[in-house]
């Protein structure tokens, strides 16, 4: 009994770290994306909005990190691109070790 309550706990804390994670890199790549935000432009042609809301940029990265990727910003430089797809290899990595993981 003591050791399926060490090993639930071990399985607790992996999915808290991994849920932890997820929450820095979403609050961290969205504050990026709004320093870099003269970098975005908004999908609606007909606008042309400029974001500069912290919550649209929230949604960008949420979206990024959840991998679904619809979002109505996309990027425009060198730099937001380079932003977007670190993001993207973060979010991928972190599956693909965190699958790993729970196969064992």
């Amino acid at each position: 009994m003591c050791n399926k309550i060490y090993i639930i706990y071990i399985v607790m804390k992996i999915v808290l770290r991994t849920v932890f994670f997820h929450v820095i890199c979403i609050i961290l790549f969205a504050y990026l994306y709004l320093y870099l935000s003269n970098h975005f432009q908004s999908d609606n042609s007909e606008k042309k909005l400029r974001y500069n809301s912290f919550i649209d940029f929230l949604l960008l990265s949420t979206t990024i990190q959840a991998g679904v990727g619809i979002s109505d910003l996309f990027p425009i430089s060198f730099y937001s691109k380079i932003a977007v797809i670190i993001q993207q290899i973060l979010m991928l990595l972190t599956h693909i070790i965190t699958l790993y993981v729970f196969t064992l």
